[in-house]
């Protein structure tokens, strides 16, 4: 979570009921290796409104996440920042 970034909290993130999503460490590793085993249907399960035109373009598809969600350029930036590039 990014502090006085001023991003915007949903639908950007995850949805998350109740508190935190995951019972248990295993749970969350599960998640993510379903993530990484197709990511579409991911992309698709956070955010359904993604058109079906766009949804095998990652390029169109962050272009319609900062529009639609009103993400700016260096908030996007701050966001990419903090992964580590290999």
């Amino acid at each position: 979570m990014i502090m006085g970034g001023g991003l915007p909290q949903a639908p950007v993130q995850p949805q998350m009921s109740g508190g935190s999503q995951f019972q248990n460490p295993i749970q969350k590793a599960n998640y993510i290796m379903q993530a990484i085993r197709n990511p579409a249907q991911f992309v698709r399960q956070q955010f359904p409104d993604i058109p079906d035109n766009i949804a095998n373009d990652p390029n169109q598809i962050l272009q319609y996440l900062q529009r639609t969600r009103n993400i700016s350029n260096d908030q996007l930036n701050q966001i990419m920042n903090q992964f580590p590039r290999f």
